[in-house]
C-alpha cells in the first residue's frame, strides 16, 4: 500500500462508523441497514433515521453514482492545497449522497455525469475516498452489460 501526498483534514472516527473507515481501507464503499426496519443509509449513524432503531448491519455499494453538484475551492482550510474540486456524488443506490473531493479538473464536470469511487491510501491506516468521472467507454459498457444481463434473464423466465 503506498501513500500519497494528498492534504486533507483528519476525520473523526466514530465507534459507530469505524466499519465505514475499515470499508475504505479495504476499498469497499459501505454503508449502514437497520436490521429492525431495513432502512439502508449513508452517512453512518448511531440509530437509524427511520425507526430510531439501535441494531445496525452493513452492506456494501457499488461505488458509482452521478454528479449532483460541484465547487472550486479557492481559499480552503490552512491544510488543504488549493484549489480543488469538491463535489456531491448521488450513490447509484439512492440511498443518500456523498460530499467528497473531485479527481478531475472543472472544465471535465457536467451536473448528472456518471462517476465511481477512488480510494486513496493518505496513512498507513487512513484510506479517504475521491470520486472521478467514469470514461464515457466505460460507462457504455456498463449499460451495455447490464441491459444484456436483463434480456438474457427476460428470456428465461
Amino acid at each position: 500500500m503506498s501513500v500519497t501526498n494528498l492534504n486533507f483534514l483528519y476525520p473523526t472516527i466514530t465507534s459507530y462508523a469505524r466499519n465505514y473507515w475499515e470499508g475504505l481501507r479495504e476499498r469497499k464503499l459501505r454503508v449502514q441497514k437497520c436490521d429492525k426496519c431495513g432502512e439502508v443509509f449513508f452517512p453512518p449513524r448511531a440509530r437509524c433515521p427511520e425507526c430510531l432503531g439501535k441494531r445496525i448491519g452493513w452492506v456494501e455499494l457499488s461505488g458509482r453514482g452521478e454528479l449532483y453538484s460541484w465547487s472550486e475551492i479557492h481559499v480552503p482550510p490552512l491544510a488543504l492545497e488549493k484549489p480543488y474540486v469538491l463535489g456531491i456524488i448521488d450513490l447509484e443506490e439512492r440511498v443518500g449522497r456523498i460530499i467528497t473531493r473531485i479527481d478531475a479538473e472543472p472544465e471535465e464536470l457536467k451536473i448528472g455525469m456518471k462517476m465511481k469511487i477512488n480510494y486513496v491510501d493518505v496513512e498507513e491506516n487512513l484510506t479517504l475516498c475521491t470520486f472521478k468521472p467514469v470514461a464515457p467507454a466505460q460507462h457504455e459498457n456498463a449499460s451495455t452489460q447490464a441491459s444484456n444481463r436483463r434480456e438474457s434473464k427476460s428470456r428465461t423466465t
